[in-house]
């Protein structure tokens, strides 16, 4: 075995297979607040074969977040319809659980004036609630300064 310190010591089965999508294991049961820098449409493979997805990109990480549908309104609850105004937004990311798997939800927001709830309406099911959260920044360490799976206490 290799004796290599700058690789981290991964935790959580997501670690042992970075790629271009951040993943909710990486989280580490932590919230995480990244802005926005850009919106935009790809198509991606999935077990259904190809898809267009869209595709959120982060100032603080090469990573980016692909958007699944409930994420979507959420961010559209937050930050309106016109994807150019989400530039420069902050968004708060936490590891929820769909199906029994972990995924990636929305928390919240520091750019929002206060906690909001939503409903989320999907075809073929019942509608949820979710609540979006002001989210209240903490003055150690700035999220621009993290990688996903550092804590954000600001979030908590």
């Amino acid at each position: 075995m290799s004796e290599n310190k700058a690789l981290p010591h991964p935790v959580d089965f997501d670690q042992l297979y970075p790629g271009r999508f951040l993943k909710a294991g990486e989280f580490l049961g932590r919230k995480v607040t990244l802005t926005i820098s850009d919106v935009e449409l790809d198509e991606l493979e999935g077990d259904k074969g190809k898809k267009v997805k869209g595709v959120v990109s982060f100032k603080e990480t090469t990573r980016q977040l692909c958007l699944n549908r409930t994420n979507g309104i959420c961010l559209k609850a937050m930050f309106g319809r016109k994807l150019a105004d989400w530039a420069g937004k902050r968004v708060t990311l936490f590891p929820g659980n769909w199906n029994g798997e972990e995924c990636i939800r929305v928390w919240g927001s520091p750019d929002i004036a206060k906690d909001e709830e939503i409903v989320i309406e999907l075809p073929r099911k019942k509608p949820t609630k979710m609540l979006m959260h002001k989210v209240v920044k903490s003055a150690e360490k700035p999220a621009a300064e993290r990688e996903p799976g550092q804590d954000d206490e600001a979030a908590a």
